[in-house]
């Protein structure tokens, strides 16, 4: 669970203004971006279910990536 120490802050006409520190503003806004990053990646995960989809294998294969690399060239 996050654990933030928000001030409240009110303005004579009623406004309300809520002061995190900055590190406490960056934890909301990386949970923030992270929630966003998973709601799109969800979205497309459901978008390109059905598309037609190729293995690793094939993909190496069709990149010329087949052969192993020998110790000597790593």
């Amino acid at each position: 669970m996050l654990k933030i120490k928000p001030e409240i802050w009110t303005k004579s006409g009623g406004e309300q203004f809520v002061i995190l520190s900055l590190h406490d503003f960056e934890k909301v806004r990386d949970l923030l971006e992270d929630a966003g990053l998973s709601r799109i990646f969800r979205d497309a995960k459901r978008k390109e279910a059905a598309a037609p989809a190729i293995s690793l294998a094939e993909t190496k294969k069709r990149l010329g990536l087949t052969g192993r690399r020998s110790r000597a060239s790593r």
